[in-house]
């Protein structure tokens, strides 16, 4: 029998979405103790109590474990895992910026030489922006989770990438963009005449003619289809007797995971501006960066006075969060006075994946445990 003390426990699928077991790790030496084919609370009780020496248990937020780990060990120690933490507190933050504001916010703003350049941008260059902004979102949580000590092969199952991609992206330094080319386009040679001639506000029909007599061989609908994208992008059906300068949500989303000092100049300017008229969402960056704070220190008096500041914003998603964090205070303190996670519960979840597919999916759960337990 294991002489662990302290452990990980986490679930993982036996068979997915339908059927799932418990995994206990050795948190000093990786190695798996033990795995049951169920993650019923009360089978997991009776499971635990033969491990009577466990003093301290590492988990994820789970109301199930927490519970049974309770039941089995009441003197033990339970660890809320940091990293979890951290992801449910901004997950419920992005609902309440994509409830509240919209995807693309209107500001009034005064013509800048950059402020014309982003007008022109066509949704298709909006729509590059907003992959590579998703992407470098991507990257920042894959370091984020290897700083908090998971493994490639942990954060590959966690975020549902490719291996090679998470590696990629624990190596990678700085912003990636997207290098995709532009499709090349019949009205290309002569773009330069119809973007003047539509500032010009002449018709269609006048700018078709000016530039057949060019030679241009495309059809009226190609130029067509080309203005009406342009001019979306340029927002000419929206003007109003001041211009307008626009804020992608996907931005203030962004900054739930990224200093407001690593955007683009004008984008913070933007960023700044809005945030200084909603308080409701200067109060929900001020909640997650200070929680973040919190969890890095080890004072966890300051996770009290917190949670009374952040109760009286009386933003829902943030309630919902508050809630799990006081069903499950001392487990949530234990994260902020110690350094133990389940980082290392990951990597292992990964090699039991791994020979599932050596096995081709058809070992029992008992040749599978004894595999899990030997390698």
């Amino acid at each position: 029998m294991t002489q662990s003390r302290i452990v990980c426990i986490d679930d993982f699928a036996i068979k997915k979405g339908q059927t799932y077991g418990t995994l206990i790790v050795d948190y000093e030496t990786s190695r798996v103790v033990d795995m049951i084919p169920s993650r019923d609370t009360d089978s997991v009780v009776q499971w635990l109590k033969s491990y009577p020496e466990i003093e301290v248990v590492s988990r994820d937020g789970s109301i199930g474990y927490a519970k049974a780990i309770r039941e089995a060990f009441p003197e033990a120690m339970q660890v809320s895992d940091r990293f979890h933490l951290v992801k449910n507190l901004v997950d419920g933050a992005k609902e309440y910026i994509k409830r509240t504001i919209p995807v693309r916010i209107k500001l009034e703003a005064s013509i800048t030489p950059t402020d014309q350049k982003a007008k022109k941008l066509t949704k298709a260059a909006i729509r590059k922006q907003d992959r590579e902004e998703a992407k470098n979102e991507l990257v920042r949580t894959v370091k984020e989770m290897h700083l908090n000590g998971y493994s490639a092969n942990a954060i590959s199952r966690e975020l549902k990438i490719d291996i090679k991609t998470a590696i990629k992206y624990i190596k990678h330094q700085g912003r990636f963009v997207n290098a995709s080319r532009e499709r090349k386009s019949i009205l290309d040679p002569y773009k330069d005449t119809i973007i003047a001639l539509n500032h010009e506000r002449k018709k269609i029909v006048y700018i078709f003619r000016t530039i057949a007599k060019d030679v241009y061989k495309g059809s009226y609908r190609s130029l067509s289809a080309f203005l009406a994208e342009y001019n979306e992008g340029l927002g000419r059906r929206h003007r109003k007797t001041s211009p307008e300068s626009t804020l992608r949500r996907g931005m203030l989303i962004s900054l739930l995971n990224k200093d407001i000092s690593k955007f683009k100049e004008a984008d913070q300017k933007k960023m700044k501006e809005y945030i200084e008229t909603d308080g409701n969402l200067q109060n929900l960056y001020s909640a997650v960066n200070r929680f973040r704070e919190i969890l890095k220190g080890k004072d966890e008096s300051r996770l009290e006075d917190w949670l009374s500041e952040v109760k009286r914003y009386n933003i829902r998603e943030l309630n919902t969060f508050i809630m799990s964090v006081e069903r499950d205070i001392e487990a949530v303190k234990n994260a902020i006075r110690t350094e133990f996670s389940n980082g290392i519960i990951e990597g292992v979840i990964n090699k039991i994946k791994v020979i599932k597919r050596i096995m081709y999916g058809r070992c029992s759960f008992e040749l599978l445990r004894l595999k899990a337990i030997m390698s």
